[in-house]
C-alpha cells in the first residue's frame, strides 16, 4: 500500500509534514540519555490515520541502548496521539552515534 500524499484527516484538519516530524523530534529529545537527533533526523510516512517514523539518534555512552529506544518509542507514540488525530503505527529507532562523556 503506497504512502498518501494527502495529510487531511476525516475530520478537515491537516497537518503539515514539519508539524509531524517536529512532535516527533521533540518527544525524542526529552528522554534523558538522548544528545540529539541526528544525520537524516525523522522521516514520517502517512497511510491514513497512522503514521510509520524513522528516527535517527545520538545517544550518550552511559545509557541502555534497548532502554533508550523504548523509551523513545513510547514517549514519541504518547506524543503524537495526544497532539494529533494520528495513531502511531511503526517507530524504528536507529541509533547512529554514541557520545562518550568526559568526566
Amino acid at each position: 500500500m503506497g504512502a498518501k500524499r494527502n495529510n487531511t484527516l476525516s475530520n478537515g484538519i491537516t497537518y503539515g509534514h514539519n508539524v509531524l516530524r517536529s512532535i516527533i523530534r521533540l518527544a525524542a529529545q526529552e528522554i534523558s540519555g538522548v544528545e540529539s537527533v541526528c544525520g537524516r533526523g525523522v522521516r514520517c510516512y502517512i497511510y491514513g490515520d497512522t503514521i510509520d517514523a524513522d528516527v535517527y539518534l545520538e545517544v550518550n555512552s552511559e545509557v541502555c541502548c534497548s532502554d533508550i529506544a523504548y523509551r523513545v518509542q513510547d514517549n514519541i507514540k504518547r506524543s503524537v496521539e495526544t497532539m494529533t488525530d494520528y495513531k502511531m503505527g511503526v517507530i524504528n529507532i536507529n541509533i547512529i552515534s554514541v557520545k562518550f562523556l568526559k568526566h
